[in-house]
């Protein structure tokens, strides 16, 4: 009987931990040492709509997936539209993409968890030809 009790607490611990860790999220961004993210994580920490984002920075360009919050994601277009106007304002000498689509997110996330980031130029062109993607 105290097998099976000790047995039940350790199983519900292990699920605890394996659903926490599933849950993570954040604002992730790359940036190549040039030190000019900082405004585009305190533009997404701010917005209550934005649940995680990840943000690559490369030259001249600025490509930002993001992930919402559930009740969010019925005005996907237009939330993508106004942190699109935010970010142009707060980068105008970059060219910024920006999606809340599911893919670019994963993508983005993916590439800031590498180590190799010298491809980083074929990553992006990868990154917007799946924004032109309909599913």
């Amino acid at each position: 009987m105290e097998g099976t009790r000790i047995r039940k607490v350790v199983m519900l611990f292990f699920t605890l931990i394996l659903l926490s860790g599933c849950s993570w999220n954040g604002i992730r961004s790359y940036d190549g040492a040039n030190g000019e993210s900082e405004k585009a994580k305190e533009l997404f920490t701010n917005d209550k709509r934005v649940a995680s984002a990840a943000t690559i920075f490369h030259e001249d360009e600025v490509v930002a997936g993001i992930s919402l919050k559930a009740f969010s994601r019925f005005k996907k277009d237009k939330i993508e539209k106004e942190l699109k106007k935010e970010l142009e304002k707060q980068y105008p000498d970059r060219e910024v993409t920006i999606s809340a689509d599911s893919k670019i997110w994963m993508e983005a996330n993916k590439l800031i968890d590498s180590d190799e980031k010298k491809d980083i130029d074929k990553t992006i062109k990868k990154l917007k030809s799946l924004l032109k993607e309909e599913t």
